[in-house]
């Protein structure tokens, strides 16, 4: 055997090893997303929980009763109880926002957040608390807002 056919017996074998290697590599970076997707949606659920907790004070959850439907009537401690409340959902959502516009968040997860959060939008407490606050975030995703539609919030 000559030189030149074990050169290009080396060759074929390095050019195997690289295909081999990059198919490797795409289906490792392949379930890297789908962990990575799966992270964000996990983030999140905790984030919104964290955002709700302050509903299930009792003294709070009168606070919401309240300012949701009548914002102004709130006292000034009451008012800015209430702001945080909202804002920290909202922030949640911004959140959720960002990631399902990035392609981290699968579509059916974020479809079911905006069925939520227009809930939350028909709200005039917290339609007044957006108005308020709306410089606060990013443009996207007040974008996102100004065109969602608000449907009925129940609940019961």
């Amino acid at each position: 055997m000559n030189w030149d056919a074990v050169g290009a017996i080396g060759e074929t074998v390095g050019a195997i090893a690289v295909v081999i290697t990059l198919v490797y590599l795409a289906s490792q970076i392949r379930q890297q997303n789908r962990e990575s997707r799966i992270a964000a949606v996990h983030e999140l659920n905790e984030a919104f929980r964290a955002s709700i907790t302050s509903f299930q004070d009792l003294g709070l959850a009168e606070v919401f009763s309240r300012g949701k439907t009548d914002f102004e009537a709130l006292s000034e401690p009451d008012r800015l109880r209430f702001i945080a409340m909202i804002q920290g959902v909202f922030r949640v959502w911004e959140d959720a926002f960002y990631q399902y516009d990035a392609g981290r968040l699968d579509p059916r997860i974020w479809t079911a957040m905006v069925a939520q959060f227009s809930g939350y939008l028909s709200l005039p407490g917290v339609q007044r608390v957006w108005e308020i606050r709306k410089r606060a975030y990013n443009e996207g995703f007040c974008r996102f807002v100004a065109g969602a539609k608000a449907t009925e919030y129940q609940t019961k």
